[in-house]
């Protein structure tokens, strides 16, 4: 006779009761999103997370952990807004996110400035992958990436999978995250803890900044390479209007190491197309 599965209700740890959270009163209902470019944002929020680096002297590595969840999420953040700022900006874009579909509650509760947010609803920018294919498929990006966007998304994944570590092993590294990193340098280092030091912490940081700063000047100049110049003047005062739409979505106001001006910016275009033409005729 097959015995029954004795059901027991032992309690060798106290559990405390909560109410349950009330999340619809965790976020800002009154918040207005900011009008500053994607880059901009980027770097306010780069500052804010550098508040929180613990302090050589009194060197945290769990805190240090904690900051470099909070820089990834920037970077995502990064991601979604330049994308959506490109699909409205860039009808190549446009024309790739057409043919997606979003949820019907998107549809019908996102404006029409953040619908964009619903067809990247599933999508997590802390794999190689996943940025290669919206690049692709939701920015219409062909061919192979350029050698300095290649490199320095790869070293912004690696720092990803320390992310991932920190995430869901409590900064363990698994198996899996020791093949992506190189199994033969990290095979003894299996089930370790990461110990981020703050000049670790400080390099990841950079790497991080690195890929936002090299990914908006690929898709600043992407973008601007598809333009159809011919009702451009190449006066400035009568461009401003066509040019400076492109140049507030990607110009970095907010570092220490700010965009060149929009005149100067436009200048430089002017003069890279006119050396293209140039070389075009010398073939």
């Amino acid at each position: 006779m097959k015995n029954d599965q004795l059901r027991l209700n032992l309690s060798i740890t106290t559990a405390v009761t909560v109410l349950s959270l009330k999340t619809e009163l965790l976020f800002d209902g009154k918040h207005i999103d900011p009008t500053t470019s994607p880059i901009d944002q980027f770097t306010e929020r780069i500052a804010e997370l550098n508040k929180l680096v613990p302090q050589p002297g009194g060197f945290s590595a769990t805190q240090a952990q904690l900051v470099l969840l909070g820089v990834i999420g920037a970077v995502e953040s990064y991601m979604r807004a330049i994308v959506r700022v490109s699909i409205y900006l860039d009808q190549t874009a446009l024309n790739c996110a057409r043919s997606l579909n979003v949820s019907f509650g998107a549809a019908l509760h996102l404006s029409k400035e953040l619908l964009p947010e619903a067809l990247l609803e599933r999508t997590s920018f802390i794999g190689k992958k996943a940025i290669v294919e919206t690049l692709r498929d939701l920015l219409g990006v062909r061919g192979n990436l350029p050698l300095g966007v290649e490199q320095s998304l790869e070293n912004y994944i690696r720092v990803c999978h320390l992310r991932h570590c920190a995430v869901h092993r409590f900064g363990r590294l698994g198996s899996g995250n020791a093949i992506e990193l190189g199994f033969d340098d990290h095979r003894e280092l299996l089930e370790k803890p990461l110990v981020l030091t703050y000049a670790s912490l400080q390099e990841a940081i950079l790497i991080c900044e690195t890929f936002v700063r090299v990914m908006n000047n690929f898709l600043f100049s992407e973008l601007l390479g598809r333009v159809q110049f011919t009702s451009w003047t190449w006066d400035f005062r009568r461009d401003r209007r066509h040019f400076f739409k492109y140049y507030v979505s990607f110009a970095d106001h907010a570092s220490s190491r700010p965009s060149l001006s929009a005149f100067a910016m436009y200048r430089e275009l002017r003069q890279q197309l006119k050396d293209h033409l140039g070389s075009k005729k010398k073939r």
